[in-house]
This record gives structure tokens, sequence and C-alpha cells, in this order.
């Protein structure tokens, strides 16, 4: 069997194993009941949706890392086993939440703490780059955990983010490259469930590990890239900060704690006062979040002068989108505010 067809052969079979997952979930969810009710906040959400995607996903996700380490025969690195640790215990804790939800303070505590563990494990090399790696790896959480609230909307920003790193030449190794794409290949088939109309929910239990993963990539990528390079990184998970950075003064404006429910999400935004409908709001997001992506690439290949002019244009594109979001103010009855929950949608 040539390379390719072996390749192609891969692929399939790690997609079977995903859709069989996620739809088994999806079967246990409505059986045990482990539904989303109908959020207040989300005008769209209407009917119960079945939680355990995200669950089913970071599972199936495991599993076939586990099964690479074991077909290649080689003891897999310290790095690559905490950020399996990692995603599996925020797995764990985000489908208790998906149940049984916890508060704010809880969840950042353990988000803060499974991130400490691993960047113990990786080891920054000064004090102040393990404080701003720490920071980073929580705001990414937090943001894919945030913009969760939309059928198929984590599972395209999340796609955007990671095939940006396997295709920019140089910018992950081997191990990274094989564990992002078969993230590729469990995203896909989620998002055949999760497109409108969703059929399964990834809850907090998808979006928070999604999030540390992708965390650790583009930390990983940032170590083996030059200042520049690293900089271009956050065109990578650019629609999830654009997200973050409009809710918290959104509503601390209003006077709600940040990890207060709000529908201040710039999906909600789009549908509830633009009259998007999901696929517009979907394929928009794409396009942008997919522009700002190609920064890593575009680094590696252009000269210095040209990716900093490049750089500037793309900060005022993505200040001028946050502003034409911030003056489209949700609606203003929209229910009271919740405990932000990724899967409220």
């Amino acid at each position: 069997m040539t390379p390719i067809a072996s390749s192609i052969g891969r692929v399939f079979a790690s997609a079977a194993v995903f859709i069989v997952a996620i739809e088994g979930a999806r079967r246990i969810a409505i059986a045990s009941g482990a539904v989303a009710r109908p959020n207040p906040i989300v005008r769209s959400h209407r009917q119960p949706v079945p939680y355990l995607g995200g669950t089913a996903l970071v599972l199936g996700w495991l599993a076939l890392v586990v099964a690479s380490w074991l077909e290649a025969g080689t003891m897999p690195s310290h790095e690559a086993v905490a950020r399996a640790a990692g995603a599996l215990a925020l797995v764990v804790f985000g489908t208790w939440d998906d149940l049984r939800p916890f508060g704010p303070a809880t969840k950042l505590a353990v988000q803060l703490l499974v991130s400490i563990l691993y960047l113990t494990v990786v080891g920054p090399s000064t004090a102040w780059s393990w404080v701003f790696q720490l920071l980073v790896l929580v705001s990414l959480v937090n943001s894919y955990n945030l913009i969760d609230v939309m059928d198929g909307l984590l599972c395209v920003v999340s796609t955007v983010a990671i095939v940006a790193l396997v295709a920019t030449p140089g910018l992950v190794d081997s191990v990274l490259h094989r564990e992002i794409t078969i993230m590729v290949v469990g995203l896909c088939a989620l998002f055949l469930f999760n497109r409108p109309p969703a059929r399964i929910y990834s809850g907090d239990a998808g979006s928070l590990a999604i999030g540390f993963l992708i965390g650790t990539w583009v930390l990983a990528a940032g170590r083996r890239s030059g200042p520049l390079e690293t900089l271009s990184l956050i065109g990578v998970c650019a629609a999830p900060a654009l997200e973050l950075l409009l809710l918290i003064p959104a509503r601390l404006q209003k006077g709600l704690s940040p990890f207060r429910g709000s529908p201040d999400h710039f999906a909600l935004r789009l549908q509830d006062q633009a009259g998007w409908n999901k696929w517009k709001v979907l394929a928009v997001t794409l396009a942008l979040a997919a522009w700002f992506a190609v920064a890593p690439a575009i680094a590696r290949a252009w000269p210095a002068p040209h990716v900093l002019a490049l750089a500037i244009a793309d900060f005022a594109l993505g200040l001028a989108v946050w502003y034409a979001l911030w003056r489209m103010p949700p609606p203003s009855k929209a229910g009271p505010a919740q405990p932000e929950r990724a899967a409220s949608k």
C-alpha cells in the first residue's frame, strides 16, 4: 500500500471512530436525560439538545493518539503525556459540569490547576515566560469555552486554528502534527452532528479540552519560532480572542461579572440585531478567521517589513470588526443573567 493510500485509510478509519463515538454519546445523552434545556439568553435554542458531543470527541481523540503511540513503538514525551492528561482531566470535569454545573470560581480554579501542572512538566525557561504562558493558556481555554454559543461555531473556529498550525511549514513537529491531524478529523465529524440545527452539543467537556489543547499547541509552536513568528500566532486564535475582548467589557459596562452569561456574544448579536441566520454567521466567521490565521505562514515567507505592515493592517481590521460588533448592542430583554456555560447556545 502506498503512503498516500495508507494515510487516506487512516483518515477514514479515524472518522469512523469519531462518528460512532459521537452517535453513541448522543443516544446515551438522550436516554439518560443529559440534555441542554432552552436558555433565554439564546433565542434560537428552543428545544432540548443532548450533551456529550465534546466528551465523545476528546475521548475518541485520546484513544487514537494513544493508539498512534503504541503503533510507533516509542515512548511519548513527557510533554505529550501531560497534554493528553490535561485534556482528559478537563473533559472529565467538563462532562460533570455539563450535567451538574459548577460555579465560575470552581471552573477557573480547575483550569488554573490543569494549566499549572502542564507548564510544570513543560518547564518554561524563566519566571516571566512561565507566567506569560500560563496567562495565554488560561485565556485560550476560556475564549474557546465562551465562543461555543452557537451551533457549529466551536468546530469552525477550532478547525481554522489547528489547520493553520499544521499548514505552516516547520511550525509544529511530527508529534504535534499527528495529534492535530487526528483532531481535525474529529472536529469535522462533530460538525456533522453540531451544524445547524444541532443534534448534539459539545458542552463544556469539549470547549474546555479543545481550548486547552489548542493553547498547548500554540505555545509549542511559539517555542519553535522567532519573535515575529510568535507574535503572528495571535492570528491563529483571532476569533475566540475577539469574543473574549467583546464579552468582558460589555459585561463590565452593564455591571455584570465577566463570568455571568449574557447575550453579548458576537454570534448572538449578528443573529438578533443584524438578522443573520446561523449559516451566514458561520461563513463570515470562517472567512475572517481564515484570513487572520494565515499570519504565521506569511511571517515565515515574507520579509520582516512586509510582515509588520500586514500586522498593522490586520490589527486595524480586527479593531474595525470589534467596533462594528460593539455598536451592535444585544437585545435589552434576553432573560436573567446566568452562569456562563459553553453549551448554553
